[in-house]
């Protein structure tokens, strides 16, 4: 059961990696100001968008 478990989180450790990187600096813009973390979440949104649409059109 652990080895699906870990096999399954390896197949999207790289998904899991970019969007606590992102969640990371959103909290780290806020840290420095509002305006900045409101700004900071519209462009990970934007980025999240576009690759949504780039990996929806893979398939």
């Amino acid at each position: 059961m652990i080895k699906n478990l870990l096999t399954v989180i390896w197949k999207y450790f790289d998904v899991i990696c970019f969007l606590s990187a992102m969640c990371f600096a959103i909290w780290g813009c806020f840290l420095l100001s509002f305006i900045a973390g409101i700004f900071s979440v519209a462009i990970s949104l934007i980025i999240l968008g576009y690759l949504s649409e780039k990996i929806a059109n893979l398939h």
